[in-house]
């Protein structure tokens, strides 16, 4: 970055948007309502007025390639998501200025002409926004401080080129990436300004598109923001030499096709048919010899509690010491109900044997992910509550054997997974959220425990479906902070990854994954692993499996069938 973009900015940002006209897809308009929200200033559009640019309908054909003619012809008719409806733009950009432009095209590569360029850098814009033309390189990449901003909807570590999103179903790749680039003159290989994955979509190609533009459609505006803080903080450019793919032909596309048809097979399986199972099992390790250790889990380290129902299961375990009892507090999930409670369990560790779950929390909503704190003598529980919109601190009454409601922490929130720890005299609150319950991390902060929370400034935090979501205690060990989290990336629950934290502040949050966690082979609950927690000297998870429920079979059945009538 030059030397005058250093300082903290007070204005919003300028920046102009390559484009056709006014009509953009849907995400395209939501992302600039999303930077006009926030208050930085459209100031011009840079159009691209080659002829030919807009096909009529039923001429388009005529412009592809009859060896890729099934892939444009079911992605105009089949697979165009609702994020790219086209939207008029006209009346909300009014008073933009319009520069009209063409390009030289060098190979695949379309370059400004010189006075073009100039005439761009006269707006003394701040950045660029390519919602048109196509591979640009040249001088224009220079045109604004911080350069020309565009989408890769995938990950460009695995796939350039395109289609958006189809590469990672035709080859079965679990996870979709995207990001938004800061262009260099290497093809899907700029400066990272933003990147987040998330699960693919397997048996629906427009499903997987839609999530990927709608999710990044507010980027632009996050970085934006971010830019006036700390203008200049980015990542380094990708150094990707993956390949380079193009539309698919016609012999690939039937191949495609049928995958996603045994794909939804598969899909429509799990929804109706395969209830989870789980159950909470018991590691008589510390936190840190079982999340940070060289050697993987094996049958004989766990301990299961037995399984008092077959309509009912046990989840999210955490635990604390006393009168010299473990006392465990799970979910409680009752398939006929479709509702969970808080349950303890009590582990006896003299005699080695476990009380029956005794409900000790109950709500007239879903609770679960009971999170433990134990602070000045005293211990609390966070329990998930996302259905009630906030996140509730409960306190132990000892001489009661019971928990009660304390104080409301944070309001109109639908939290998952809130989990609360004390850091550098500070406390954090992370979770993620109901619409991206796998994938979006966000962070709060407060001094006190029972103090104000403030959203730390670059929520979310983190985009990623492979190590977002909480999976339990976080814990310090030689000097180091850890995070367990989720990785839903196969399927819900599937593992914990644990992440080393290596910066956490009111205005930073980084972390690399250091170990997984993978569910026990051979053990009763091996299909998925999603919690471990710490409970004084021992270590606390659990395991799943997948059986027929009727309940279950009915209630999605339900679902699937109010669905269709909406």
């Amino acid at each position: 970055m030059a030397k005058e973009t250093k300082e903290k900015r007070s204005k919003p940002l300028r920046f102009a948007v390559m484009c056709n006209g006014p009509v953009f897809q849907q995400w395209q308009a939501d992302a600039l309502k999303e930077l006009k929200f926030h208050g930085h200033d459209l100031v011009l559009l840079i159009r691209d007025v080659r002829k030919g640019r807009e096909l009529n309908a039923g001429s388009w054909i005529l412009k592809k390639k009859w060896s890729m003619f099934l892939y444009h012809y079911l992605e105009k008719r089949y697979f165009t998501p609702k994020a790219k409806t086209l939207v008029n733009l006209e009346h909300e950009l009014e008073g933009v200025d319009s520069l009209p432009c063409t390009v030289e095209l060098q190979g695949y590569s379309e370059y400004f002409p010189t006075a073009e360029v100039e005439a761009i850098r006269t707006y003394d814009l701040d950045f660029i926004l390519r919602f048109g033309f196509n591979i640009i390189r040249g001088d224009i990449l220079n045109a604004a401080r911080f350069g020309v901003w565009s989408f890769h909807h995938d990950d460009e570590m695995k796939y350039r080129g395109g289609p958006a999103g189809f590469w990672e179903i035709f080859n079965g790749d679990p996870v979709s990436g995207v990001i938004l680039q800061r262009l260099t003159d290497k093809l899907d290989g700029g400066t990272i300004l933003k990147k987040g994955y998330l699960k693919t979509i397997m048996h629906s190609y427009k499903g997987n598109l839609e999530q990927l533009y709608s999710v990044s459609s507010s980027w632009p505006a996050q970085v934006a923001n971010e830019i006036l803080i700390y203008p200049d903080e980015f990542s380094s450019t990708s150094q990707t030499t993956a390949p380079i793919y193009k539309v698919p032909g016609n012999y690939q596309m039937k191949q495609f096709l049928l995958k996603l048809f045994l794909n939804r097979i598969k899909f429509y399986y799990k929804e109706l048919a395969a209830a989870e199972v789980w159950n909470v099992g018991l590691i008589n390790k510390p936190i840190h010899e079982v999340a940070l250790g060289t050697d993987k889990l094996k049958k004989s380290d766990i301990t299961w509690l037995r399984q008092f129902a077959n309509t009912k299961y046990l989840a999210d375990p955490f635990g604390f010491m006393e009168n010299g009892k473990l006392h465990i507090m799970a979910e409680d999930y009752n398939y006929r109900w479709q509702k969970a409670n808080i349950s303890e369990i009590i582990w006896d560790i003299n005699r080695d044997s476990f009380s029956v779950p005794i409900r000790i929390i109950e709500g007239d909503k879903h609770l679960s992910y009971p999170y433990i704190i134990e602070h000045q003598n005293l211990v609390y529980c966070v329990p998930e509550s996302f259905r009630s919109s906030n996140i509730t601190l409960y306190r132990r009454n000892f001489s009661e054997e019971a928990f009660i409601e304390d104080q409301l922490l944070i309001d109109k929130v639908e939290a998952v997974d809130p989990t609360l720890f004390l850091y550098d005299d500070c406390w954090w609150m992370l979770f993620t959220i109901k619409k991206h319950s796998t994938t979006h991390l966000y962070i709060y902060y407060s001094k006190e425990l029972k103090g104000k929370y403030e959203p730390h400034r670059r929520n979310p935090v983190k985009i990623d479906i492979c190590s977002a979501r909480p999976a339990g205690t976080p814990f310090i060990f030689e000097g180091n902070l850890y995070r367990p989290a989720q990785d839903c990336s196969v399927t819900y629950g599937g593992r914990v990854v644990i992440n080393q934290v290596l910066r956490l502040t009111k205005d930073e949050f980084v972390e690399k994954t250091v170990r997984i966690i993978d569910s026990v082979p051979g053990s009763p609950f091996d299909d998925g692993l999603h919690t471990i927690s710490r409970a004084g000297n021992y270590t606390l998870i659990d395991g799943k499996r997948y059986r027929i429920n009727r309940f279950f079979f009915m209630s999605q059945l339900r679902e699937k069938l109010n669905k269709s009538k909406q």
